[in-house]
């Protein structure tokens, strides 16, 4: 009975439970309205959720602060207007890796591909309240980067650094990319990812 006992006491060090660090993928810790309020309240009424979008939203510790940070995916025409008002920066991280990373330039290129339409919004949570809070630390409207699913991913940048959390950007029929936070640049990134089969 001890000998089994003891096999139990082994067993149970060896099932570490989850990290709160790590992300809560395709989980949605808020109702649609709830969302809403809070696209709303943070970026301004130009922004609407996609109906029935496949990952709503994403949560990590994509600054690498160690506070939960979001990613929601949104629609607008015109992200640009209410920047200023609502404190938030336009980005255009797939642009820029191509050399037309100007959002004031890039946002007004029109497209009719329905996986560009789509907005990456990014709150870089504050405080115990994350990024729930009434003021978060950051906040950004990621523009142009084609994507028909999102999910949380990670990737080494560095050999002797630990892998960063990325925003994983799925093209179904093309390939999985990756939209990062570059900490030592203070700006986003997006990087070519696996060919889809």
């Amino acid at each position: 009975m001890k000998s089994i006992v003891s096999v139990l006491v082994l067993a149970l060090c060896f099932v570490a439970p989850e990290s709160p660090s790590q992300p809560q993928q395709n989980a949605v810790p808020l109702e649609t309205g709830q969302l809403a309020a809070l696209v709303k309240q943070q970026f301004g009424s130009t922004f609407s959720l996609p109906a029935k979008f496949p990952t709503p939203l994403i949560t990590a510790d994509f600054d690498g602060d160690g506070i939960e940070d979001v990613a929601i995916v949104a629609n607008s025409k015109d992200p640009m207007p209410d920047s200023y008002s609502f404190k938030y920066e336009v980005a255009d991280p797939y642009g820029g890796y191509f050399g037309f990373g100007n959002p004031t330039e890039t946002s007004e290129f029109s497209t009719n591909d329905p996986t560009r339409n789509h907005v990456l919004l990014v709150i870089f949570g504050a405080g115990a309240e994350g990024w729930r809070s009434a003021t978060p630390k950051a906040k950004f409207a990621l523009i142009n980067v084609p994507f028909d699913d999102i999910m949380t991913g990670r990737i080494m940048l560095k050999k002797n650094k630990p892998p960063v959390f990325t925003i994983r950007v799925v093209e179904a029929k093309i390939m999985d990319s990756n939209v990062f936070w570059d900490v030592k640049k203070k700006k986003w990134k997006w990087s070519p990812g696996q060919m889809a089969d």
